[in-house]
């Protein structure tokens, strides 16, 4: 195995699709803050599911393009949670 690995992230959808999320994408998608009351909110009552290697699943957003949590950044359209 090569020295020289990178942790990516793997999630499946309700048609078994299975999506790779490599570490520095994850990071791009982190969260401010100052944002995490507002998502907090949106969330509602979700419970915490442990995954793995430290990460948690939290629950699933439905964001709107003009929703105060939809900040699109110079990268290709990927959304980013903000405070407005």
């Amino acid at each position: 195995m090569p020295d020289d690995t990178s942790q990516a992230l793997v999630i499946a959808d309700a048609d078994d699709n299975y999506y790779v999320l490599p570490r520095e994408v994850v990071e791009m998608a982190r969260a401010e803050p100052a944002a995490r009351a507002a998502i907090d909110e949106h969330l509602g009552a979700q419970g915490r599911v442990p995954l793995a290697d430290g990460y948690t699943f939290v629950g699933v957003l439905r964001l709107t393009p003009e929703g105060e949590l939809a900040h699109y950044t110079t990268e290709a359209s990927w959304p980013v949670a903000t405070t407005p």
